[in-house]
């Protein structure tokens, strides 16, 4: 019981974060940061969109999740909204923040 407490309060607390952290860092340092990176590059060039999650805050004990907002772009333009969700569990213990971009292969996708 004691850790399913600590697991709550874990990830309230990078809900909570991750949400004062989106508000400070904006969409466009994001892609302006991605696109800067080599490694990065070529998938915007053959990509048909993409989303981008400014910021993502995952935490755990045990037991974790994720938690981020984004927008998703298609040709350089906000075309919708999307949220991202993750839960995992295993050996694993803290909490972190970052930023994340989907690329979108076809509009399929």
């Amino acid at each position: 019981m004691l850790l399913f407490r600590i697991n709550v309060l874990m990830i309230t607390f990078m809900l909570l974060f991750s949400a004062a952290a989106s508000a400070e860092e904006n969409y466009s340092s994001v892609i302006k940061r991605f696109k800067s990176s080599p490694v990065a590059q070529p998938f915007f060039n053959n990509s048909y969109g993409y989303a981008v999650f400014p910021s993502v805050g995952k935490g755990g004990v045990g037991i974790g999740g994720a938690y981020g907002s984004g927008q998703v772009y298609r040709q350089g333009k906000v075309v919708g909204k999307s949220k991202l969700f993750k839960v995992s569990w295993g050996l694993q213990l803290g909490g972190q923040a970052f930023s994340q971009m989907i690329f979108l292969q076809d509009k399929r996708a």
